[in-house]
Parts: structure tokens; C-alpha cells; sequence
């Protein structure tokens, strides 16, 4: 059998020389320039019903979805794991406050281990130190404290009985008696509250004792643990995200050192003014307003009106108002003068997204909300402008901190 007939015809398929429009024993070949033609035959495009607006919102709104569920499952594992995860934050804070001074101890030859110590130590004696003065001043007031607290409490009872509202003595008597009486209702109450927070207290010793631990080897290799996670990246855009995760944490760095500046002028400047009107709570005052100043606005707000509720019961009115006044004149100089010149260009925030933030982070997680929303946001703000390739390089955020150094 021959594979090859010259002289025999190739039929033709039915379908083909319909196309064609020839008979079924004839095959007429198509030129190039024939199929160049009719593949350069425009095609119908299809009607597009969706206006093209609508289309981008609604990618939009995809993307937002899919982000905010993402931050919502992330926020629902760390609330879950709040005995870890919280510790861990804080444990953050305090490596970004002690960062300048470890990097400073490591470029004059000391061992970062050596370097991590003496931070943590320095971190403990400050801050049990403040404790324990504060409670040594409350011991040795707390009977004069309570004399004049009874003493005001008498005063304001007889400005009742003698003010414009015509409160007279039996009212007041039976305002009293029912106070005791709710007293003594809730003792069952009290009891349970009481032991809640001995539960609350043994808990927080132990995430203290995590904070501290994680503090340590944060200080020590927090370089090292962050090249490791930088796994996770893809290749293609890991150094990217680590000069943008490196400008975060500058600005985190910055921000953290900027508020402990200012709250030890605020809580300086608040004790100095107790004690020169005659507080016995002085320090105690300077104290509380330097723990409380690191939530930003809401801190110093709420340090002021104990401070001023503690001067009007034990002082009087007149001495009140003065250190209403020392107040008001700490935070005009900490949002003038220092906030401005401490922070600068590395933490570049608006005051109301600053009052967002406190605001969205005590409604989701309280206190401790609102303690962390300002640096989250300072290290997000700092980190999207570094991925933003249309940021203009004058307003990146630095990638290195003046304090900060490599240590090998």
C-alpha cells in the first residue's frame, strides 16, 4: 500500500469547503495576506452593563472586606490569648523605651546580653522604685489624709445646710443612713469584687514576669528575631517590607522615647505644683500623673482631676483651683513645646487621628485599648508611607534613629 498518491485527490471535509464556498473535489489555498486581513477584522465588543464607577467600588469593597475580617480574626486570637498576647505588647513598648540605650552601651564595647541586662535592671529599680515611694507617702499620710478628708466632708455638709438649695439637718441625716444601709447591703458584693482582683492581681504578676522575660531577649536580639520572621515574606518582596517594617519601627522607637519625656515633665511639673501649694500627696500626685501620661490626652485629663479631687478634699477650693491651673499649664507646654520638638518628622500624627485612635481602642479593648492604639497607629502610619511608592522622600520616615546603632 502506498502512503503518498500524487495523482490521487484529498477529498475535502464537508464543513470545510462550505467555508470555503468551493465543490467538494476542488481545494483553493489561502493566501498569507488573506489570513493577515480577516485575523485584523475588528471583533464586536461585548455591552458592558456595569458602569465602570460602580465596578471600582465594588473591588473596593471586596478588598476592605477581606482586610477587615482578616483584622477582625487577628483581634479575636489575640483577645483569646490576652494573658500572652498582652504581656507581649508591652514587652514591645518597653524594648522600643530602652532601644537608644542599649544600641548606645553596645557601640561603647559592651555586650548586647550585658547591655540587655543592665536595661532590664535600670527598667526594674525606676519603676519599683516610683512604687514604693509612692506607697511609703501614703503609709505615713494616710491617718492625716484621712482627718482632713472627714474634716472636708463635715464642711461640705454644712455648706449644704446653709446653701440656697435649703438642705436641712434631718435630710442630710437620712442621706447618710441610707448610704450606710447600701453599705451594708453589699458586703456579700464587696467580698466577691475583692476577690476577683486578688485573682486580677496574681494574673497580672505573672504577665509581668513574661513581659520582663520577653523584654530581655527582645533587647537582646530583637534584630535577629525579625530577619528570622522575614521567612514568612515572599523573596521577591521581603526587602521591601523590611525597609518599611525598619521605618516603623523608627518611628515606634521615637514615639515611645517622645512620651516617657513627657510624661516625666508632666508628672515633675505636677508634683513640683502640689508640693509648693502644701500637698502631703505630692509625690504621690507626681507619681500617678507620670503612670497615667502615657495614654495620651486621656492620661493627663484624668491625672488632673484626681489630683485636683485630692488637693480640694484635703486643701480646700482655693489651692484647688491652683493646681487646676498647674494643670492646665503642664499640658499647654507637653502639646506646644515638647510633643512638637521631641517627635518631629518621625512620628508625623494629627491630633484627631490621635483622638480617634484613643477613642476606637478603649471601645474595643478599654484601658488597655487605648494604651496601645497611638503606637500602633505611629508604626502603621510610618509603615504604609514606606510601601507608598508615591511618597515623596521628604516625608518617609528616617530608616534609622539618631540613638540607634548596629551592634554585631
Amino acid at each position: 500500500m502506498k502512503f503518498f498518491n500524487s495523482g490521487r485527490k484529498t477529498p475535502t471535509p464537508p464543513l470545510a469547503s462550505s467555508r470555503s464556498g468551493v465543490d467538494d473535489d476542488t481545494v483553493t489555498p489561502t493566501s498569507n495576506s488573506e489570513v493577515a486581513q480577516t485575523t485584523r477584522q475588528p471583533m464586536s465588543a461585548p455591552v458592558e452593563d456595569v458602569p465602570s464607577g460602580l465596578r471600582t467600588a465594588a473591588g473596593w469593597c471586596w478588598r476592605i472586606l477581606i482586610i477587615a475580617a482578616f483584622v477582625y480574626g487577628l483581634y479575636q486570637v489575640l483577645h483569646a490569648a490576652s494573658e500572652v498576647s498582652v504581656p507581649v505588647a508591652v514587652a514591645i513598648m518597653l524594648t522600643a523605651a530602652m532601644w537608644p540605650l542599649a544600641n548606645w552601651l553596645s557601640r561603647h564595647h559592651i555586650h548586647r546580653g550585658i547591655a540587655s541586662g543592665i536595661c532590664l535592671l535600670l527598667l526594674i529599680i525606676v519603676v519599683g522604685g516610683i512604687f514604693t515611694l509612692v506607697g511609703a507617702q501614703i503609709a505615713m499620710q494616710w491617718r492625716e489624709l484621712g482627718n482632713q478628708s472627714v474634716a472636708s466632708f463635715q464642711q461640705a455638709l454644712r455648706w449644704l445646710s446653709q446653701s440656697p438649695l435649703h438642705t436641712n439637718e434631718a435630710q442630710l441625716n437620712d442621706l447618710m443612713h441610707k448610704a450606710e444601709a447600701a453599705m451594708s447591703g453589699s458586703q456579700g458584693r464587696i467580698a466577691s469584687a475583692a476577690a476577683a482582683a486578688g485573682t486580677q492581681i496574681g494574673r497580672f504578676g505573672a504577665g509581668l514576669v513574661m513581659a520582663l522575660f520577653a523584654t530581655f531577649f527582645f533587647v537582646y536580639e530583637g534584630d535577629k528575631l525579625a530577619e528570622k520572621s522575614a521567612i514568612l515574606v515572599p523573596r521577591e518582596h521581603r526587602g521591601k517590607i523590611l525597609d518599611a517594617a525598619k521605618r516603623g519601627w523608627v518611628a515606634l522607637v521615637a514615639y515611645v522615647r517622645a512620651a516617657v519625656i513627657v510624661a516625666f515633665v508632666d508628672g515633675l511639673g505636677a508634683g513640683i505644683g502640689a508640693a509648693i501649694i502644701g500637698s502631703s500627696m505630692s509625690v504621690a500626685i507626681g507619681a500617678l500623673t507620670f503612670i497615667l501620661a502615657f495614654v495620651p490626652i486621656v492620661g493627663a485629663l484624668t491625672a488632673g482631676v484626681v489630683a485636683v479631687g485630692v488637693v480640694l478634699v484635703t486643701l480646700g477650693f482655693f489651692k484647688a483651683v491652683i493646681m487646676l491651673i498647674v494643670f492646665v499649664a503642664v499640658m499647654q507646654i507637653e502639646g506646644h513645646v515638647l510633643q512638637p520638638f521631641l517627635l518631629g518628622k518621625a512620628v508625623s500624627i494629627h491630633p484627631l487621628i490621635v483622638l480617634l485612635g484613643i477613642a476606637v481602642g478603649a471601645i474595643i479593648s478599654g484601658i488597655v485599648g487605648a494604651l496601645f492604639a497611638i503606637p500602633i497607629v505611629a508604626f502603621g502610619v510610618a509603615f504604609i508611607k514606606a510601601l507608598n511608592p508615591e511618597t515623596p522622600a521628604s516625608e518617609l520616615p528616617p530608616d534609622h534613629d539618631d540613638l540607634a546603632a548596629e551592634h554585631t
